[in-house]
């Protein structure tokens, strides 16, 4: 606490401890400044006759200190006034009173900046004891969570007034079912746990009390549909690997200089392939290239994702083959032999266009309005990427066939990425451009010097035609798509300390080239070859992929780890044909459903593979394990619904309720009826489930209610296909939930006023184009 701090007394000068108010004699009360140092003013309760006057002074000071800090300042008082009066009567003096109160003053400053919400939980009982601590962070978690409170108790609320006033009698698995959702949504909104977590403490549940078996829990798992969406992550593997879709969208995505000029490049193109091809094998191919073209574009990932989500959705409503979801409609159509007008009911594939068309239309133009207003940029910051202060120089050459050649710095994307500053620019005359300004047209052999994190380091490897410049790379007999980089740090004791590069003679005897070179946070920028290695020195270098296995052992390198996405595409137009021949036929086979997708997928993955377009590790690599785990538990919280009946009164709670409006009212019912249910069970679950209560040829809402059963099918594809208001609605939202670094607030802010404007558009649209008798 400074120079004002009484020194503490000697062990011998502390006599026998005792207490007064349960504080001990050689206790401690501890404090914490700004700078998070921690300051200690000793306190004694007890009293020995032979003490001195300061010794006293600091006891009694100790004391009221202590019980302050505790907010017991009545307490405090009484502590002071049952000191003996001739111990009270010693801190009288005009010199001893002013220290107290200077010292007091100085304590009390100090305290008062502590955030005690911000100290760790052993920190702040060992401070202010249990009692207060439990206070403490009751009141924090209260405040840090009330909009969640407040969400619970209103969801809460209306299922009771539910249950009173318009379902039939539910178990006690149904409501406990209930709140279990309504908990699932509460943590999603909540956002600080993983998704695939809270969906797994959900299901678990719902296990615990019996409201499904561990078969049905674990049923997503051996669907078909959640295999299809792994194995498709391969095949967009084998397609990124071979660059296959690369030249396409290069021409397609372009350079825009706007983010609605490149929301309008990206969606057009993928709602008219989804049209006609499964929308989850389309945003599983095209998120890879879309993170990668935003980076370079200068647009944040999180503003092209859901919109590129969203419209594959709506392009997937304009004919029947977009969305499984169509597929299990139709299926069920057939199944229940609906008729209309004494013919058979069939759902043709271009029969949902005239309404599909304009919703999606519609879409479209919220998507380019309201995306830069309403969704946040989710994307790193440079910040946060510089954190790391592992920091390389990279050289790079530009390649006489390179596709950027002839374009700015800015049109190659070469200005944008985050983490990485390009120090300086040489031509191969000699001339050489410090800080290169972003119109500097790039030419051939160019020499581009780059300052960055590894990370992002990894990112210029596959931006096509840029090469290491190190003659050494091109020595390496590994082809290019072989090699990785990995980092590799000296071992002190190493034969490298103290000799170049050159006189290593590095690559011949690890048959790697070293890239660049960091050491304690400063730039080395030396030519590498001149450069004289020193223990620790981290080295950043390329290498074949058994290097790893030829070198973990190698007492030369205290530490080897490859660079994770370190290794570069395949640029040959062979592999690219090939790719190309293999993904094409199998979507062709799928759409002329002459095999189901999970099967035609995995025979893609597997002559990817045998052809040499990707290898088994990255095949593997390639399947994220969150968003298979989410989409396969969300299967379990469905059938919690389902078989406790919620979900069914549910559903007929809400037709039942737009019925006296007419047929558009009934229609309305059927649209908000389905959407509710896709937004916290899967689309697919959520038409099954509504299928019979809508089209039951005995009891459904079409006979009842005189419906067109187009009509009343085709509102409910569209509803089923709208679930855009949150992440666990449909499988390919959690396939851009995580790479766009979403939160369940961003899909309910992005996407209720999307649902609630294409409710509008489509339920009219239906009930005019097919009406009712």
């Amino acid at each position: 606490m400074g120079g004002g701090s009484p020194p503490v007394p000697d062990s011998d000068d502390r006599g026998s401890p005792s207490r007064t108010n349960g504080f001990a004699e050689d206790s401690f009360v501890s404090g914490y400044n700004t700078n998070g140092d921690s300051m200690r003013v000793p306190f004694a309760s007890g009293s020995n006759s032979g003490m001195a006057s300061s010794r006293t002074t600091r006891s009694i000071f100790g004391t009221r200190l202590a019980l302050n800090l505790l907010g017991l300042a009545e307490e405090a008082e009484a502590a002071e006034n049952a000191r003996p009066h001739e111990e009270k009567g010693m801190v009288n003096g005009i010199q001893e009173q002013e220290t107290l109160e200077r010292t007091t003053q100085e304590f009390t400053d100090e305290v008062s900046q502590v955030d005690l919400t911000k100290l760790s939980l052993e920190d702040l009982m060992r401070e202010v004891g249990w009692w207060r601590t439990m206070k403490i962070k009751t009141q924090k978690f209260a405040k840090d969570n009330w909009p969640l409170f407040i969400f619970c108790g209103l969801c809460g609320l209306a299922l009771m007034f539910l249950g009173i006033f318009a379902f039939d009698p539910l178990s006690w698995q149904a409501w406990m079912a209930f709140a279990i959702v309504i908990l699932l949504l509460a943590l999603l909104m909540k956002s600080t746990i993983p998704t695939q977590v809270s969906m797994l403490l959900a299901v678990t549940a719902m296990l615990a009390f019996k409201i499904v078996t561990p078969s049905q829990a674990l049923v997503g798992f051996s669907n078909d549909g959640v295999a299809s969406v792994a194995v498709l992550f391969a095949v967009a593997e084998g397609v990124q690997r071979t660059s296959m879709l690369r030249p396409v969208f290069r021409f397609l995505l372009g350079k825009p200089k706007k983010l609605i000029w490149a929301l309008i490049r990206l969606t057009l193109p993928v709602a008219l392939v989804s049209a006609f091809l499964n929308n989850t094998p389309v945003i599983a191919m095209m998120i890879p290239i879309v993170k990668t073209w935003s980076r370079r574009a200068g647009f944040s990932a999180s503003k092209l994702l859901m919109p590129l989500n969203d419209a594959a959705l709506l392009g997937g409503t304009v004919t029947l083959l977009g969305t499984s979801t169509n597929l299990v409609v139709k299926g069920l159509a057939d199944q229940a032999n609906l008729e209309f007008n004494g013919e058979p009911v069939e759902l043709n594939i271009f029969g949902i266009t005239p309404v599909g068309l304009p919703t999606l239309c519609i879409g479209l133009v919220y998507i380019y309005l309201m995306s830069n207003i309403l969704i946040k940029d989710r994307t790193e910051s440079v910040t946060d990427v510089m954190n790391n202060p592992k920091e390389y120089t990279v050289a790079l050459k530009v390649e006489a066939k390179s596709p950027i050649v002839g374009e700015t710095l800015l049109e190659a994307g070469l200005r944008q990425l985050h983490g990485l500053y390009l120090v300086e620019l040489t031509r191969d005359s000699g001339d050489v451009i410090p800080a290169p300004d972003p119109e500097t047209t790039l030419e051939a052999n160019d020499i581009l010097l780059f300052a960055g994190v590894v990370d992002t380091v990894t990112e210029l490897y596959h931006i096509p035609g840029l090469v290491p410049a190190t003659a050494q790379t091109n020595k390496i007999k590994a082809m290019r798509h072989k090699r990785r980089l990995y980092e590799v740090v000296i071992n002190p004791a190493s034969f490298l300390v103290g000799l170049s590069v050159k006189e290593s003679k590095f690559r011949s005897k690890f048959k790697a080239a070293i890239i660049a070179v960091h050491r304690q946070g400063e730039h080395v920028k030396e030519k590498i070859a001149d450069i004289v290695l020193k223990g620790g020195d981290t080295l950043l270098i390329e290498a074949s992929e058994e290097f790893v296995e030829l070198h973990e052992n190698d007492s030369n390198f205290a530490l080897l780890n490859e660079v994770s996405g370190s290794q570069p595409p395949r640029e040959d137009r062979f592999h690219m044909l090939i790719c190309a021949f293999l993904v094409i036929t199998m979507i062709a086979i799928v759409t002329a459903n002459l095999m189901n997708l999970l099967t035609m997928a995995l025979i893609t993955s597997f002559l990817l593979i045998f052809t040499r377009c990707m290898t088994m590790a990255n095949a593997a690599s390639s399947v994220s394990i969150p968003v298979i785990m989410t989409i396969a538990l969300s299967f379990g919280v469905s059938v919690g619904l389902a078989n406790t009946g919620g979900a069914t009164q549910l559903a007929n709670f809400i037709v039942s309720v737009f019925s006296p409006i007419g047929t558009i009212g009934v229609l309305f019912g059927i649209y908000i009826g389905t959407v509710l249910l896709s937004s916290v069970i899967t689309n697919n679950a959520a038409v099954a489930l509504m299928f019979p209560i809508v089209a039951d040829p005995e009891t459904g809402i079409i006979v009842q209610q005189n419906l067109n059963p187009y009509a009343a099918l085709y509102t409910m594809m569209l509803a089923a296909s709208a679930s855009l208001s949150t992440p666990i609605g449909y499988q390919t939202n959690l396939m851009v939930h995580g790479p766009g670094g979403y939160t369940f607030v961003d899909w309910v802010k992005f996407g209720v006023p999307l649902q609630i404007l294409l409710c509008a558009t489509s339920v009219p649209l239906c009930n005019v184009i097919w009406p009712s008798g």
